[in-house]
């Protein structure tokens, strides 16, 4: 892999306590067109992205949800590529997702309480 590769990935900033998503796909990108990723904060826009794509992102490959420790219930942040995102509830705000993954674990965006 290119050094110029690794140099974006060290600029990369996550919020300790909020989930994301990794989305993979074809778009253009520096006016090239071929692979792309993108970092996403929220699950209405991977949703926008996956069913109409954006004028620099054309098709969607593949989604991986970055889930923090609260939502994994782990020590530390995952890396899970994605089934589907469902939306449980639209009456509140933000909405609340469910979030399958590949491997058939789920997780939601609302905070559960700690089983401790």
């Amino acid at each position: 892999m290119p050094d110029e590769n690794l140099l974006l990935w060290k600029s990369v900033n996550l919020c300790h306590n909020q989930y994301s998503f990794l989305v993979e796909g074809v778009g253009f990108f520096d006016g090239t067109f071929g692979p792309s990723v993108r970092l996403v904060s929220d699950a209405e826009s991977v949703q926008a992205m996956c069913s109409s794509g954006d004028s620099e992102f054309f098709t969607v490959t593949k989604v991986y949800l970055i889930s923090p420790p609260w939502m994994n219930r782990q020590n530390e942040r995952l890396m899970e590529p994605l089934a589907e995102i469902r939306l449980q509830s639209s009456d509140k705000q933000p909405p609340i997702y469910e979030f399958v993954t590949m491997a058939g674990q789920t997780y939601t965006s609302a905070p559960q309480p700690n089983p401790n």
